[in-house]
């Protein structure tokens, strides 16, 4: 007869390990009371029950509890206002002296006319330093060196009037309009002669910039607004005035322009 496995005897001596562990975790995984728990609110009171160990809740920290702690400790303070406290002996607070005012930019300076002779004569008089300067070899004759720039200068003043004339001749139609064509073309139409040297004038002050079309009396009506390239000096388009009476002037000047 063969003898009993000892591992299967049951007998407190042949228990495994598992099994004498399993009352145990069975212990450990009872309910607990509601009434025995930490940190329940009693419904009665209202108050934190200490549990049946005695002792309060301690719940761990969440994440957003650790961001916001994490922010609190690393935020700067706001600097408080400077405030000047009264003298506790009654003497009156010294007044403040308010801040200078910003001082205003200085106005740029007017740009001096240039005319198509003094800056021929400015190119070919530093030509010949430069391509010696620059070692290009045997220079060119002079008057061949003059011809080439007084071409490409005069060249470059017909472009110029030429297109400022179409620009003038553009803005002085949306001038006549009733409405000067709406705020956004009056805007870049202004922001475009700005940026081309183009002034316009809307009043009757230079009177060689503008001509007078008919009428009849000692005061002036604005018909169209006169154009002068202020990189030359000279009138791009000539504006137009109407002569009217004196009292019957509604004019003109440049208050709708």
């Amino acid at each position: 007869m063969s003898p009993k496995n000892p591992s299967r005897s049951t007998g407190s001596r042949g228990r495994s390990a598992d099994q004498k562990a399993a009352p145990r975790k069975a212990a450990a995984r009872k309910r607990v009371d509601k009434a025995d728990r930490p940190g329940r609110i009693c419904p009665a009171c209202g108050g934190v029950q200490p549990g049946a160990e005695g002792r309060a809740k301690n719940p761990k920290p969440t994440g957003l509890r650790i961001r916001q702690a994490g922010r609190a400790a690393t935020a700067r303070p706001a600097p408080a206002a400077a405030t000047k406290r009264p003298d506790p002996a009654g003497a009156p607070a010294e007044p403040t002296e308010p801040p200078a005012p910003a001082e205003a930019p200085a106005p740029a300076p007017a740009r001096v006319p240039v005319d198509a002779p003094t800056l021929i004569k400015g190119i070919v008089e530093r030509v010949p330093a430069a391509l010696a300067e620059a070692a290009a070899g045997d220079a060119p004759p002079s008057s061949a060196l003059t011809a080439a720039v007084r071409k490409a200068v005069l060249d470059e003043f017909r472009t110029r009037a030429a297109f400022t004339g179409r620009v003038a001749e553009m803005d002085a139609l949306l001038w006549t309009q009733p409405d000067h064509g709406g705020p956004a073309v009056r805007t870049s139409m202004a922001d475009h002669l700005k940026a081309l040297g183009i002034r316009r004038l809307d009043t009757p002050d230079q009177a060689e910039a503008f001509v007078v079309t008919e009428g009849t009396g000692d005061a002036f009506e604005l018909l169209r607004p006169a154009y002068v390239d202020e990189l030359t000096g000279k009138v791009i388009l000539a504006g137009q005035l109407r002569r009217i009476a004196p009292d019957a002037a509604q004019h003109t000047t440049g208050e709708d322009a």
